[in-house]
């Protein structure tokens, strides 16, 4: 598959009027970095697409408020449509939205987003959040937060400093109780060193007592990821698990919106070892993410 910025036809244009719903779609937009029209149906209407909504899309494009990348393989017919800000939809953004300025300047290029292969990781996590987005009920509230507003930075010898960088903040809110998950996807292999320091990140971030209402969800590509994290963390560093709530799962779990609430995630008490020439950890069993889901 190759990833392409689409050209603004000469002539085509079209006025749009900014209203609330506009500048909700531009936001969300920002937060993911990029989103196809069914991924934002499911974020606003828990559906899996919108004829208005992808009619909406176009208008905005044509008024030059978004740029739109087509994937596709030998010909666009039929091939999927993302969507990024354009330098006007930043700057549209900017002024009527509460977007700091050191993150609209970090909001990524077309160009630079498809050059920098970031492109395949940032549209399965916006397809992985838009998926859990579909769980909401009018007893259990669940909001967003994307990467760009996710991340936290603090200033340190006048440098502001990235601190945690989770890649969706969700926060599930039943009862009046708020749950705080931080969701890192793992879509390629990582050292064993750069995993126990981004466990460390989080450990260090939390205050004592804070971590009982927040959750560190770590979703891997594949079951052998998830089971060679357990593997390091466990034989190297298992007193980072000590204070803080740590729950993994793979893609192939999480197949279908429900199952984001089913019993398939792995704690270290389901995890056990095993030796088939070397030692290997093996997840035995799944919970849920929270006991009152």
């Amino acid at each position: 598959m190759d990833v392409s910025v689409s050209p603004r036809p000469e002539g085509e244009s079209y006025n749009v009027q900014m209203s609330q719903s506009l500048l909700d779609i531009l936001a969300l937009i920002f937060e993911f970095k990029i989103s196809a029209a069914w991924h934002i149906a499911r974020f606003i209407s828990q559906k899996d697409q919108s004829k208005y909504l992808q009619l909406k899309l176009r208008r905005m494009w044509q008024a030059g408020l978004l740029e739109s990348l087509q994937i596709y393989a030998g010909t666009r017919l039929g091939m999927p449509i993302y969507y990024m800000l354009s330098k006007l939809g930043l700057k549209t953004l900017a002024e009527q939205a509460h977007y700091d300025k050191i993150r609209i300047k970090m909001y990524p290029t077309p160009t630079s987003f498809i050059s920098s292969g970031l492109f395949k990781h940032d549209a399965q996590i916006v397809e992985l959040a838009s998926l859990e987005a579909m769980n909401r009920s009018d007893k259990l509230l669940i909001t967003f937060t994307g990467e760009t507003g996710a991340m936290t930075r603090e200033n340190r010898s006048d440098k502001n400093i990235e601190v945690l960088t989770p890649d969706y903040i969700v926060d599930y809110i039943i009862n009046g109780i708020t749950e705080r998950v931080y969701s890192e996807f793992e879509r390629t292999n990582k050292s064993a060193s750069a995993m126990i320091r981004k466990i460390e990140r989080y450990r260090q971030y939390f205050w004592p007592g804070e971590e009982k209402q927040k959750t560190l969800r770590l979703v891997f590509q594949t079951s052998n990821m998830e089971e060679a994290f357990w593997l390091n963390i466990l034989t190297n560093k298992p007193s980072l698990l000590q204070r803080l709530r740590v729950i993994t799962t793979n893609v192939p779990l999480l197949e279908k919106p429900e199952k984001f609430l089913e019993a398939v995630y792995a704690v270290e008490s389901t995890v056990t070892f095993k030796r088939e020439g070397r030692l290997m950890a093996e997840v035995k069993g799944r919970v849920k993410m929270f006991d009152f889901l």
